[in-house]
């Protein structure tokens, strides 16, 4: 029975190894395919290549531009708020009672999560 269960063992381990040299002459086999593609269209200089090619290239930066645009956009827009929030916070410090300045405080942290939830899903 030991016998037995060594057989299969070995027949798995056999099994395992056929398949790992499997896979690995796949992988080589299609990274060798796609750099064949990648030089036939490298090479491929015709006329709609080129448009394509310049296309996406236009493309490509145009998208690089809105992202970028958008993220200064982004932070300006976030240091405003944080600095009227501020501006805020000082006026409300002066004018506030003491003993209903922890209510406004509250209030304050609210509308803070609110804007950081919207400035969330916008990034999103």
């Amino acid at each position: 029975m030991e016998k037995q269960l060594l057989d299969i063992l070995n027949a798995g381990i056999g099994l395992l190894k056929s398949g790992q040299e499997g896979l690995d002459k796949a992988k080589g086999d299609l990274e060798k395919t796609y750099g064949e593609l990648v030089a036939k269209g490298a090479a491929d200089n015709s006329e709609t290549s080129v448009k394509i090619r310049e296309s996406v290239d236009k493309l490509l930066n145009e998208i690089k531009e809105v992202s970028t645009v958008a993220g200064k956009n982004y932070e300006d827009t976030r240091s405003k708020i944080v600095e009227k929030y501020n501006q805020i916070s000082e006026e409300i410090k002066k004018r506030v009672p003491e003993g209903q300045l922890e209510a406004v405080k509250a209030k304050l942290a609210e509308v803070a999560e609110t804007i950081k939830a919207t400035t969330a899903k916008a990034k999103a």
